[in-house]
């Protein structure tokens, strides 16, 4: 998929948050051969095209809006995108080719192999253009960065008055910190659990030595595990095993387990003081996203947006 080779620019998420108001005089035609003109800048079929491709191909696959309804939303993102590239313009707000190189090299490292190059030429994309939206989106991203979100501040107020309507979402669970050995059979299980009752101590290294589960190679370390987790009809034996203490064999489809118990943590709310700083990331990441469509709008209210109706129509990927 498009997005995650050309990410979205901000534009496109604040679809749904602008409402689309203000600016936009469909039926006025733009200049030849253009589908819309935003502030004198030409928005040329073909890029309709290409970014109504993508996009029909995800609404399909999730069963979204398509047709008429998509091709406006694709139109008006190359809208908001236009508008916030210019207003960059306007602040000379520049970004460098080094930190596209540096952005695009992070993004190729995510893709093993030939699957970077495969997923372009699957998308018709070329470096070139992908660089091309890479460089617009961290211009967009810095000039929210230098007008937008320096405005955006969480208070102690909000942080406590959210902790104190939202108490549900810091309740934890009972959760068991959790080693674990699988073995292919039950007769080599039996054996290792009679090493280990003999010297509880050594289950870390066995694990190592013998697990075939992935974590064997940390020791056999699940973490902390809450009820349900993986097979609960195999995990949730060890709420009821004591701290320290070697299991039965218990099967399941991977093989036969033994665990240890090493911490128990009864369910319990957080305090305000070990939530404060998710919540006021969470807040902050609201504000953010409200002061991005305020931002937006107010650019769309003053801006000239002429659409030709009939050549958006005509539009096909």
């Amino acid at each position: 998929m498009r997005p995650a080779l050309a990410p979205i620019l901000i534009a496109t998420a604040l679809a749904a948050g602008c409402g689309r108001c203000g600016g936009a005089r469909s039926g006025e035609r733009p200049a030849p051969g253009a589908v819309a003109v935003v502030n004198g800048e030409p928005i040329a079929p073909d890029a309709v095209a290409r970014e109504l491709r993508d996009a029909q191909a995800g609404a399909e696959g999730q069963g979204q809006a398509t047709g008429d309804v998509l091709r406006r939303r694709v139109l008006d993102d190359l809208v908001d995108r236009a508008l916030l590239l210019q207003q960059a313009r306007a602040r000379s707000i520049v970004v460098g080719q080094d930190q596209v190189e540096r952005a695009f090299l992070r993004l190729r490292a995510e893709y093993p192999g030939t699957h970077f190059d495969d997923l372009l030429a699957q998308e018709r994309l070329s470096q070139a253009e992908l660089k091309a939206r890479l460089k617009d989106q961290l211009t967009v991203e810095r000039l929210f960065e230098q007008e937008v979100f320096p405005q955006v501040q969480v208070v102690d107020a909000e942080v406590e008055r959210y902790y104190a309507e939202h108490g549900a979402e810091f309740q934890e669970p009972e959760r068991v910190h959790v080693l674990q050995i699988v073995v292919a059979s039950r007769e080599e299980a039996a054996q290792v659990r009679e090493k280990l009752r003999r010297n509880p101590q050594t289950f870390a290294e066995v694990a190592r030595r013998s697990s075939i589960a992935p974590e064997g190679k940390s020791g056999g370390d699940l973490g902390l595990i809450g009820r349900g987790a993986g097979f609960p009809e195999v995990f949730d034996t060890c709420f009821s095993l004591p701290v320290n203490v070697i299991s039965d064999v218990t099967p399941s489809p991977y093989g036969f387990h033994l665990f240890k118990v090493v911490e128990k943590k009864p369910a319990q709310r957080r305090t305000l003081e070990q939530a404060r700083a998710e919540i006021a990331e969470k807040l902050g990441r609201e504000k953010r996203a409200g002061a991005q469509a305020e931002y937006l709008e107010a650019l769309r209210k003053r801006a000239q947006i002429d659409i030709d109706e009939k050549a958006l129509a005509a539009v096909t990927p």
